[in-house]
């Protein structure tokens, strides 16, 4: 793959970001992404709650694997770089603002390679994420998840750059 370098000229004021979750990006300039993977596996007894009242509740998740979550990333990223030229971004912000950053998540400004993220998420909620203005009494939550094996993971990465020039 031959990337060339595009010109890129960027102004703006303010860049406001709540949440970014789970091998999430945000770029600005001149960006190279290529071989993001990401595998979540998640087990919710009772979803997402927002601006809600929960109350008198008994909740039990039994999940017995023998194998959970198996997950096996091999890949290869090649890439043939012009990197005769300059870098070619021009980029003008008065802020940035972000409430929260999770799991691999990026925010990159300028010239960015990004290249072979791999990221695994697993996870077990009773009671799931919980947004904005909730009340939530009286609750339960029971997690029975004795896997024989849990999350095994094997993420091989090779990211080759053959520069040109």
């Amino acid at each position: 793959m031959n990337l060339a370098q595009p010109k890129a000229s960027i102004v703006f004021n303010k860049l406001l970001v709540n949440a970014i979750e789970n091998n999430s990006g945000i770029f600005i300039g001149t960006n190279q992404a290529f071989g993001w993977s990401h595998y979540t596996k998640s087990n919710q007894i009772f979803g997402s709650v927002k601006d809600s009242c929960i109350s008198h509740m008994v909740n039990a998740l039994y999940d017995p694997d023998v194998i959970d979550s198996s997950v096996e990333d091999v890949k290869c990223v090649d890439l043939a770089v012009n990197d005769s030229l300059q870098p070619q971004c021009d980029i003008s912000l008065h802020s940035i603002h972000a409430v929260s950053l999770n799991n691999q998540s990026v925010i990159a400004v300028g010239e960015n390679e990004q290249n072979g993220w791999s990221g695994v998420h697993k996870n077990n909620y009773g009671t799931g994420k919980c947004y904005g203005l909730n009340r939530i009494q009286q609750v339960s939550n029971t997690i029975l998840d004795n896997d024989y094996i849990d999350s095994p993971a094997r993420i091989e990465t090779n990211v080759a750059e053959t520069l040109v020039g």
